[in-house]
């Protein structure tokens, strides 16, 4: 079996054949970046919150369940300027 790499002809290769299987894929990797991207400001985002919270009481550490109201509101808030 000939080994062949996109966009190059295997020897003996009818070219026309070639011409048909060359179409192009929609790029889905600048998605998932921008994706990864969102995800991980995110999370910092909630980290940096849940930090600031921890070292105000005095903790180690606190989960997001553990913040008041109006915490979890600015949280929010920090969260929906991102997007």
């Amino acid at each position: 079996m000939p080994f062949s790499t996109r966009g190059a002809s295997v020897f003996g290769e009818d070219t026309a054949s070639m011409n048909s299987s060359a179409t192009t894929e929609p790029e889905t990797t600048t998605e998932k970046g921008l994706e990864q991207t969102a995800v991980e400001e995110a999370i910092r985002v909630i980290q940096k919150h849940i930090d600031k919270e921890a070292r105000n009481r005095w903790v180690e550490h606190l989960d997001v369940r553990d913040l008041c109201p109006r915490q979890k509101s600015d949280l929010v808030s920090d969260l929906a300027k991102l997007f």
